[in-house]
């Protein structure tokens, strides 16, 4: 169990744009400030809708803290499922991004002048370090953000586990399914058939699903195709979509490959 002074820390989430090196190296500055203005605008609308999170930016990482310290039940289930819809949100975009979510001190000061801007706190280290391990392209959330949760209500996180919301693993990290709605509109589905086109159901975070798992699909099967198994990018997406078929089942993921399957034409006009 943590033993983070409850009433002093906040959650963050640390997300990393994958590839940023290679981006500016080979981009223009018009098509960087494309990607940086494509997570902002997710961040920012989340602020706008939650309010109770804030962003900072610095070169190719973005931080999403919560504004008034204190572990909220609340702010927890709100941080890992906005990680999730801006993840997906950046994937649909063509932009492979990997994250943490911690809890713990983190600090925001800004000088009396307003020109300067400091932060620091063992949440951030423990995230930082947390995200650099990972090999794939998702968000895992660390003992010190869950383990608050499930003391209020033992047995919650294997329950929410058993539904799909993510994978427990050995060290216990917690590895997030982002595609929040593609699990719950497949249970609708199998009730009562979506008859819209899929693309132009509950947007945009339904269709930004569709298109993040046509970009990760594709993307490992490019991959494949050139024989490319183990190499430093391509495992991250074999290794993604192995823990999507694990975390789907069977039924789900089949339903999220016949999705994709019928959505790819539109994708390409």
């Amino acid at each position: 169990m943590s033993t983070v002074n409850l009433a002093e820390g906040r959650h963050l989430l640390f997300l990393d744009i994958l590839g940023f090196s290679e981006i500016t190296r080979n981009k223009s500055s018009a098509e960087i400030l494309g990607v940086i203005s494509k997570a902002f605008e997710e961040f920012d609308r989340w602020e706008e809708l939650n309010g109770l999170f804030e962003t900072i930016y610095f070169s190719d990482t973005f931080l999403f803290y919560q504004t008034s310290p204190g572990y909220h039940e609340s702010c927890f289930l709100d941080i890992y499922a906005i990680g999730a819809f801006v993840h997906t949100a950046l994937l649909s975009e063509g932009i492979a991004t990997r994250g943490a979510i911690a809890f713990g001190g983190f600090e925001v000061w800004d000088t009396d002048d307003g020109k300067h801007q400091a932060y620091f706190g063992t949440a951030l280290v423990e995230a930082h370090e947390a995200e650099r391990k990972e090999g794939w392209i998702g968000i895992t959330i660390l003992p010190s953000a869950w383990e608050p949760f499930e003391a209020k209500e033992p047995g919650i996180v294997g329950c929410f586990e058993s539904e799909g919301v993510w994978i427990r693993r050995e060290d216990n990290v917690l590895l997030l399914n982002p595609f929040v709605k593609l699990r719950s509109w497949y249970i609708h589905d199998q009730v009562e058939k979506i008859i819209t086109p899929y693309l132009e159901w509950d947007a945009p975070e339904f269709p930004n699903e569709i298109r993040a798992f046509c970009f990760l699909k594709e993307t490992a099967k490019t991959y494949a195709q050139a024989g490319d198994f183990t190499g430093k990018i391509a495992s991250k997406y074999h290794n993604t979509m192995n823990f999507l078929r694990y975390v789907f089942g069977e039924e789900l993921y089949a339903w999220a490959c016949k999705l994709a399957a019928e959505s790819i034409d539109k994708l390409k006009q």
